[in-house]
Parts: structure tokens; C-alpha cells; sequence
């Protein structure tokens, strides 16, 4: 089943929920958003895939697009977009809750998406796991020059060899503004120094509050892995041990192929699905022996049907 909704700040964010069409959802939901400036379905519609893959096995899901992405509208001018991304998040949070009654959640992000997710993860106790594909890379000297050779040994048999190459050239010999590469359009550019300490920091935050971490890499950004290689020096840090790491050689950054889409709903289903059973099985041993009130019985009990008017 799929009802569109739309919440937020003056009702601003548009999304998509998808529950399970002839079942009770889950006490955990899965949130998926934005990948960079692509529309909340993602490419080639992967989370459309993951969202009634999650359904047909009894998981609810809302996708949407953050503010000034897609159909939503920009609301937030005020404050910079890693706070605006926070924001929109938990307000997709406070839907899921209000609709069915659930309070734990699963986010999907990806790419650009991956330093919102963690961002809003390290500050609302309602998110128990991430799943992070293509995010934040810190390949250390050897897995870079590997990549590097292995790339120049296969660009001249590209067709956008030509074409790269002479803008290569015109950035680096003319100093032409034209050939200049774009900004970053979702995320804010800073050294490389400054974003490993904050993701590592953020990481090791995460994993002792034991929120479960999927740390998944494409082939197509990395096209060698040999030891966690995309995790660099955070790879030898004790709380990496916790991470969920799995890099997919035979998936691309955007999902071209059949086989690669059905590696990557495969794989982040079964992990989703299997974090909500653990958080179930951990709530219930939590109660066990004792007797909630009604009311409390009420508010654990999902509301199956009981959306709101938006």
C-alpha cells in the first residue's frame, strides 16, 4: 500500500509511505531521501525497489525529498543545510510516529545523503541503524595509487576519454573558468583532515550507543578492496570492529544494471529487516515480566490505517 503524504514546516515535504499491504508493520520503519539532486525514488528508482521489497516483507518505509529537493519546497532559509537536513528528517520521524505509532527507525542513506543521515543519527536516540552507501572514503596511499594506475590503464578504451581529457587540459593550461569542475551541490566542501576526524568521532559516538552501522562501497567509486580499504586509518580504530563492512564490486555509484540492483535491495533488506527483529527481540526481553499499562499498551501497538490528514 502507498499513500502519499506531505509534512513538515507549513507542510512543505512531500514523500511517499509504503506499508505492508495485508500485514501489521514492524516496530521499525526504514526512512530513504535524496541521492545528491536525484528525486526521493533515487536512481533508477532503487528505493521504489527497496520500499516494496521492505513492504512484501512486512517493514514500513517513507521516502522523501529534502527540503528544496524534488517536490518539496525550501522552507528553512534560515539555518545551513546540514541543520535544514536534520530537521527534515526528524520531521519524516515525527510522521512515521504520529501515522503508525513507531519509534524506531532504519535510514538509508547514500552519497551526499550519508552525512545527514549519521548527523541526524548522533542527535535523536529514535535512529537504531544506518545504512551508508558510496558516503565518506579515506583510501590511504597504496589503494590510491592502485585505483589510480588501474583507472589510467582503463580510460583510453572509454568514450568519454576524449572528451575529459581536453577539459583536463583547458583547466590546467589555460585556466579556463568554463572547464572548471562544479561545487558540490549537497554537501560543503572541507579538508580531508577535518572530515575524518568528524566521521570517525561520529562513528565511534554511534557505535557506543550501539546503533548498527552498514558501511556499503560500489565498485564503481572503488575498484579495488582488499582490508576495509575505504575506511583508511578509522579502519584500525577498536570501534570499527562494530561496522558492517561489505564492499559490492558488482554494484555501481547509480545502480545501471539489473544484478547490481538486486544485490543492493537484497543486501539492505536483509540487514534492515534483520536490526528491527534484534531491536524486537531486545524490547521484549527489556518487558518481559512486567505489566504495562494500558495506555503504554496502546502507544506500543502500531496503528495500522490511522493516517493523519496532511
Amino acid at each position: 500500500m502507498q499513500s502519499p503524504v506531505r509534512f513538515g514546516a507549513g507542510n512543505s515535504l512531500v514523500g511517499m509511505v509504503t506499508t505492508p499491504a495485508h500485514q501489521v508493520p514492524a516496530t521499525t520503519a526504514c526512512l530513504m531521501f535524496n541521492m545528491g539532486a536525484n528525486h526521493r525514488v533515487g536512481p533508477r528508482r532503487i528505493n521504489v525497489k527497496l520500499a516494496h521489497s521492505l513492504a512484501a516483507r512486512g517493514m514500513a518505509s517513507l521516502r522523501f525529498d529534502l527540503g528544496g529537493v524534488g517536490d518539496s519546497d525550501a522552507i528553512e532559509s534560515a539555518h545551513d543545510l546540514q541543520t535544514r537536513s536534520v530537521h527534515d528528517l526528524q520531521a519524516a520521524m515525527d510522521l512515521i510516529e504520529r501515522m503508525m505509532g513507531i519509534r524506531q527507525f532504519v535510514i538509508v542513506g547514500m552519497c551526499s545523503g550519508v552525512e545527514h543521515a549519521v548527523s541526524v543519527a548522533a542527535v535523536d536516540t529514535r535512529v537504531l541503524a544506518l545504512s551508508l552507501f558510496d558516503g565518506f572514503a579515506f583510501p590511504e596511499r597504496r589503494a590510491r595509487w592502485e585505483r589510480t594506475l588501474r583507472r589510467a590503464l582503463a580510460a583510453p578504451a572509454h568514450p568519454s576519454f576524449p572528451g575529459k581529457a581536453k577539459r583536463w587540459l583547458l583547466r590546467h593550461l589555460t585556466g579556463n573558468p568554463s572547464a572548471k569542475p562544479l561545487p558540490g551541490f549537497l554537501t560543503e566542501k572541507q579538508p580531508p583532515e577535518i572530515r575524518i576526524a568528524w566521521f570517525g568521532a561520529i562513528l565511534k559516538r554511534l557505535v557506543e550507543r550501539k546503533v548498527d552501522l552498514q558501511l556499503l562501497y560500489s565498485g564503481s567509486l572503488h575498484v579495488c578492496d582488499r582490508d576495509r580499504d575505504q575506511l583508511g586509518a578509522l579502519g584500525r580504530e577498536p570501534f570499527a570492529k562494530a561496522l558492517k563492512y561489505q564492499f559490492m564490486r558488482n554494484v555501481d555509484h547509480t545502480f545501471c544494471t539489473a544484478e547490481g540492483q538486486q544485490i543492493y535491495v537484497q543486501t539492505v533488506g536483509d540487514w534492515a529487516l534483520a536490526c528491527a527483529r534484534s531491536a524486537s527481540a531486545e524490547r521484549r526481553s527489556q518487558t518481559s515480566g512486567t505489566s504495562a499499562s494500558p495506555a503504554t499498551a496502546a502507544a506500543e501497538r502500531p496503528l495500522c490505517g490511522a493516517y493523519v490528514p496532511q
